[in-house]
């Protein structure tokens, strides 16, 4: 009897180990990869918004694709007055980097 009681316990013993073989492998499928990169992840780009001065009113909040059909549309150029948050005053349109952007790529 002493022999199965041994023998009980190495087959025990061997799926033991099969089993804990295999938990690096199930996390591994179940935890995304924590490996620090060299470099951090892209930020999200902050939604555009601005408000223009066209026509002799206040139009907006604009968001970019908004910019880009009033910029292929001709009404919104240069020398537009635009706003955006964090400004103190209405400054022309090509002072702002991300409406300058747009104007060099969209203008007509």
């Amino acid at each position: 009897m002493a022999d199965d009681s041994i023998f009980d316990k190495m087959i025990e013993m061997g799926m033991g180990m099969s089993i804990a073989n295999q938990i690096p492998r199930m996390m591994n499928s179940v935890m995304p990869d924590q490996t620090p990169s060299a470099t951090p992840p892209q930020m999200p780009a902050a939604a555009l918004q601005v408000y223009a001065f066209i026509d002799n009113r206040q139009v907006g909040p604009l968001n970019e694709q908004e910019c880009i059909a009033l910029i292929q549309k001709g009404m919104i150029v240069d020398s537009t007055l635009v706003w955006k948050a964090g400004l103190a005053n209405w400054v022309t349109a090509c002072q702002i980097p991300e409406i300058g952007k747009l104007l060099l790529l969209h203008k007509k």
